[in-house]
C-alpha cells in the first residue's frame, strides 16, 4: 500500500484529499505545514511514495518541502496542486485547483504508476 504525505494548509482542502486518498486505499500522512510535512516524513515507518503538497504555503512553500523531500527519499514523487499556477512546475506533476475527487484519484493513480514504471 503506497505512502502518501499530504502538505496543505486549507484544512477543508487537506481532509478532502487525505479522505480521498484513503477512500482509494493510500496511507495518507496529512500536514497542515511544510514544517509540519518534513516532521511527519522524518518520523514515518514507511517510505514516503508521493508528496502532494500545494505549491502555496505559510512557511516552507511546496518547492522547499519537494526540494527536502528529494534529499531525504529520492524514490518519492510529487503531485503539486494550486490554484494560482496554469502550468505544470518545471518537475513533477500538477493538478489545478479546484479538481473533482475524481481528477484527484486518477492523477495521483497516474503518477504513481510512472513511479512504478520507473
Amino acid at each position: 500500500m503506497p505512502t502518501i504525505l499530504v502538505a496543505e494548509n486549507d484544512a477543508p482542502i487537506r481532509k478532502l484529499i487525505s479522505d480521498v486518498l484513503r477512500e482509494q486505499g493510500y496511507r495518507v500522512l496529512s500536514a497542515s505545514s511544510g514544517d509540519e510535512a518534513t516532521g511527519l516524513a522524518a518520523r514515518s515507518d514507511q517510505p514516503i511514495d508521493l508528496l502532494v503538497t500545494d505549491i502555496v504555503m505559510t512557511g516552507m512553500g511546496g518547492a522547499d518541502l519537494w526540494a527536502w523531500m528529494k534529499a531525504e527519499q529520492p524514490a518519492a514523487r510529487v503531485l503539486f496542486i494550486s490554484g494560482f499556477m496554469s502550468r505544470e512546475p518545471l518537475e513533477g506533476a500538477f493538478l489545478k485547483k479546484p479538481f473533482t475527487r475524481t481528477e484527484l484519484a486518477e492523477k495521483v493513480r497516474a503518477v504513481l504508476a510512472q513511479s512504478a514504471a520507473g
